[in-house]
């Protein structure tokens, strides 16, 4: 395809030394020269698309395969696991990441009708083919990277394209759900909203459903639906991801931080981190830090 592959001369142009490179804002450029092995953390509302490569995302039991031409939608802050599947020196990784914006897809819902149906529950992340009503725009976004004065004017009216695009494209039933109000979704939100600010915290599921206003059985169905896991689940992958961040940027004991992190005892802490990221919190933080840093979807 001409137009990815145009995209991909545009990537490879802007994109920085570093694996994720940071433009304008919102917008994320990557590249890598080698696979990697997982990398865990909190992803927030994105879309995602691989221009050359490959990438794995794993979002609770659901795992997600993507390469060159296809992207993938994250609807939800859910805790994911990422890597790297397809890179070498000759021929890199590469790939672009722009933040969604629910005030942006809640606007151009209203105005053009399609606030009026409360869309059903279902999978935060979703991987499809990229289209060329998205490529397009996409094209025309990083050619506004070699001239700013043109970014400033054009910026706004080339990204509310794109989000119409996925609104209206094969990832609108999850697309549709950001920002919206009323209705079991809303109601998953808050009780994520919760577990996101009381992680370290203990939690009955019966008092998320309370919160919810949803009795047990429906918020566990719509829950799990919606993230792929539980609640529990949740809490704990939030728990360890906010552990692992400490661990990489405090001079802080392991012994410390777990506590911290609301556990009982360090060996269940050791032994839930071992079990999450493969390897025990002194080892797994050496070996980060001697690699290049990833991205979480």
């Amino acid at each position: 395809m001409e137009k990815l592959s145009e995209l991909a001369e545009l990537v490879g142009r802007h994109a920085g030394p570093d694996y994720i490179t940071d433009i304008l804002s919102d917008i994320r450029l990557l590249r890598r020269t080698s696979t990697s092995e997982p990398l865990g953390g909190l992803a927030v509302p994105t879309f995602a698309v691989v221009v050359q490569g490959g990438k794995r995302t794993t979002v609770g039991d659901r795992i997600f395969d993507y390469r060159a031409g296809e992207c993938l939608v994250v609807t939800l802050d859910v805790p994911v696991s990422a890597q790297i599947t397809k890179a070498s020196a000759n021929e890199p990784f590469l790939g672009l990441e722009l933040a969604l914006n629910p005030h942006v897809l809640a606007s151009l819902a209203l105005e053009t009708g399609l606030s009026s149906t409360t869309p059903e529950i279902g999978p935060s992340t979703a991987v499809v083919p990229l289209s060329d009503q998205l490529l397009d725009p996409l094209v025309r976004l990083l050619r506004l990277l070699s001239s700013p004065s043109d970014a400033v004017a054009l910026r706004p009216a080339i990204e509310r394209e794109i989000m119409w695009r996925l609104l209206t494209g094969a990832h609108a039933a999850s697309v549709r759900r950001i920002g919206v109000t009323g209705g079991p979704v809303s109601r998953v939100v808050k009780a994520i909203e919760w577990l996101k600010q009381n992680f370290a915290e203990p939690v009955q599921v019966e008092e998320l459903a309370n919160r919810a206003g949803m009795s047990l059985t429906s918020f566990h169905r719509h829950f799990r639906r919606a993230t792929s896991m539980t609640p529990i689940q949740y809490q704990k992958r939030v728990r360890l991801i906010h552990a692992r961040t400490k661990l990489l940027s405090e001079q802080r004991s392991v012994a410390s931080i777990g506590f911290e992190m609301g556990y009982g005892s360090i060996s269940q802490f050791n032994r839930e981190y071992r079990r999450e990221f493969g390897s025990s919190p002194g080892v797994d933080v050496d070996t980060y830090r001697m690699s290049p840093q990833g991205s979480v979807t």
